[in-house]
């Protein structure tokens, strides 16, 4: 079979150049048969590509078959390579060359490939909506490998976008992800559009019908958003968040990257965000860039105050005075040893709630079997157990002001010096850190350091200023008039009741 090529230039020659048929079929070295064949032709044939054939495979294609099938119903980050399955090949016995297995790899692909959709193109007015999305991201924290639940936002008219990274995806990550996404917006859209997750629907119905989970629902009541949810497996509903997800896959979080902290970590993509959206141009107006589009849709979004949600867990505090949350333990007054305590957690922080009060507040850690301390949580311990401050372990990297630590030195070289620092530690938790600590730099600066000084030293700091008395100078417009006739109705009054 001869190429398209080939029959448009024996077309040429006979019917423009008025060449014979031998005259073409020497000039082209092929048959006359062939010449005449094709000018004989009305109709333009269309070559075909001929079917490949692999001869070496012929052993192996049953198998290899089966592999490939198989794999496709995994992700696409998960499937072997055409090397990978040339080097399993080879292992089998496989003589032919990686070019073939990769040529047969394509074909197989090709062939097994789903029957291309149709998409309707999609316009969102101005202010009008916001997408968002989930993704799993590999990062390495602190030297440690973690999964990275990255939460993904983009406003569907100026394309603009916000990411922020966090250990998972439950409601507290949620609530403070959207807190901080229209903070950076600087206002919020009418409509937000959703897949199905779970920390947002609660049951799919008919149709667009779904059961709204109610904290989700008290999000999206406090900034005013509709919430859509996409039709399950249509993720093209929400396709610009989809392609910002596989985009900033590949672009940002591809080698691995490593940071210190999530702090670290999610202020670098804060500066992501910033700077891509002044550098891609709008792929509605090739004219202008992402920025300029936001800087006017964020005229039309509607301001807001970040929602001040949170879980609520309900725990016991244990006779370590410890609550356990999410696999690490927080510190809990001693005095609700055993007690049932509630637990408002966020995204940042813990706090810890007993009969309607906030006894104890921790930052939020995600540290697997590990334990934040609070020492002074522990101080009434201490008044009966002063041995423990030495061994303790929530005072063993207890971040005491320098001026305590000199005086806690001084002490400690003393007679019954852990008691002497255990009433220090009282009347610090009185009077205050800032009280007690110029108190002993004072003690100290006196070469006075004893608690009793520290206490001295306290009662002259927090004792009560008598105000001056001030005097005014105001000079009378009426001067005082003496009315001796006052006196005189007296006296008489005085000498009516002796005589009776």
């Amino acid at each position: 079979m001869i190429c398209m090529e080939t029959i448009a230039k024996i077309r040429r020659l006979y019917h423009k150049d008025a060449l014979s048929i031998r005259a073409i079929a020497l000039k082209l070295n092929i048959n006359r048969r062939t010449v005449k064949k094709h000018i004989e032709q009305t109709a333009i044939p269309v070559y075909q590509k001929p079917i490949k054939r692999y001869p070496m495979l012929g052993d192996f294609l049953t198998e290899l078959n089966q592999r490939l099938t198989e794999a496709q119903t995994q992700p696409k980050i998960k499937r072997m390579t055409a090397c990978r399955h040339y080097e399993w090949l080879k292992s089998c016995g496989y003589q032919g060359s990686y070019s073939s297995v990769s040529a047969y790899i394509r074909q197989f692909t090709d062939q097994s490939a789903p029957s291309p959709v149709a998409f309707i193109p999609q316009h969102f007015p101005i202010g009008d909506a916001y997408q968002f999305d989930w993704s799993t991201e590999s990062i390495k924290i602190a030297g440690i490998v973690q999964k990275a639940q990255v939460a993904h936002f983009r406003l569907c008219h100026s394309r603009a976008f916000f990411v922020r990274a966090y250990p998972n995806q439950k409601m507290e990550m949620l609530m403070d992800a959207h807190n901080h996404a229209f903070t950076y917006f600087g206002g919020v859209p009418k409509r937000g559009i959703y897949d199905n997750m779970k920390t947002a629907v609660k049951s799919i119905g008919t149709g667009k019908e779904r059961e709204f989970n109610a904290q989700f629902l008290a999000l999206m009541n406090h900034y005013m958003i509709e919430p859509v949810a996409c039709t399950p497996a249509s993720g093209w509903e929400k396709g610009q968040i989809e392609r910002q997800v596989r985009t900033l896959h590949k672009q940002v979080f591809e080698p691995m990257l490593s940071f210190g902290t999530w702090q670290e970590f999610n202020a670098f993509l804060l500066q992501q965000c910033q700077d891509r959206i002044f550098t891609a141009l709008h792929p509605e107006d090739k004219t202008v860039t992402v920025s300029v589009r936001f800087a006017q849709e964020q005229r039309v979004l509607t301001p807001c105050k970040p929602y001040q949600g949170y879980r609520v867990e309900w725990v016991r505090v244990n006779s370590l005075s410890l609550v356990l949350f999410d696999t690490h333990r927080y510190s809990v007054p001693c005095n609700y040893v055993l007690r049932n305590v509630e637990l408002h957690i966020s995204a940042t922080e813990v706090k810890v709630i007993a009969e309607g009060n906030e006894v104890a507040i921790h930052p939020r850690s995600f540290d697997k079997q590990k334990t934040t301390y609070n020492p002074w949580h522990y101080l009434s311990v201490l008044e009966r157990k002063p041995g423990a401050l030495r061994n303790g372990e929530p005072f063993l990297h207890w971040p005491l002001p320098q001026p305590v630590k000199t005086l806690q030195s001084h002490l400690l070289k003393q007679p019954k010096g852990d008691r002497a620092m255990v009433k220090l530690l009282s009347l610090i938790a009185d009077y205050g850190e800032e009280i007690g600590v110029k108190a002993a730099a004072i003690a100290l600066d006196n070469e006075m350091p004893t608690v009793e000084a520290v206490l001295n030293i306290i009662h002259r700091l927090t004792e009560p200023v008598i105000p001056a008395i001030i005097s005014y100078d105001v000079p009378l417009r009426m001067p005082p008039q003496a009315q001796l006739s006052r006196y005189d109705s007296l006296l008489s009054l005085g000498a009516h009741y002796a005589a009776a």
